[in-house]
């Protein structure tokens, strides 16, 4: 897709957003919506080929010490319990993972009931107090499953193109 078929959202102003500016690309055509989850400073939603696809901004909680949550070894034992909390979700990738040269991890998960199927792509950076979550995700139904893989280049283009200032 063209440039003319992107757009940026940017965090400034935002509530939880204050001391951190983040940007992140999108597909233009992609709007905001309220947000279900209360860390959230952002949802986009959009059709792309026939699926709907998803990005999410969030900033967590903010810790004093958050370098213990930053270690790489961390990224094999974050998730350990995903998959029991949330029946039909299977962890497919974790890696520790530097952006920006911010420490963090990339994580990939498929969860599906039994009429829908989410895919998700998940950026963790950490910041100076927090952790900041960029999630690009596509939901379909399970029919459409073999189509997910559509949706990868958009997201790796999301999350390769997240920006964050301090």
């Amino acid at each position: 897709a063209g440039a003319q078929d992107w757009a940026t959202f940017d965090s400034r102003g935002l509530p939880r957003s204050q001391g951190v500016v983040i940007r992140v690309p999108h597909p233009a055509a992609w709007q905001r919506v309220p947000p279900d989850d209360e860390l959230a400073l952002a949802e986009l939603r959009g059709a792309h080929a026939g699926l709907t696809g998803i990005v999410q901004i969030a900033r967590g909680r903010r810790h004093a010490d958050i370098a213990p949550l930053c270690r790489p070894e961390r990224a094999r034992t974050m998730l350990a319990d995903l998959e029991a909390q949330a029946p039909g979700t299977r962890v497919t990738d974790v890696v520790a993972h530097v952006h920006q040269g911010r420490p963090g991890f990339e994580l990939r998960y498929e969860r599906t009931d039994d009429q829908q199927v989410l895919r998700v792509h998940t950026r963790i950076l950490c910041l100076r107090d927090s952790r900041l979550v960029v999630s690009c995700a596509a939901t379909t139904d399970l029919r459409q499953r073999h189509r997910l893989a559509e949706l990868a280049p958009v997201c790796a283009r999301v999350l390769a193109g997240v920006e964050v200032s301090e």
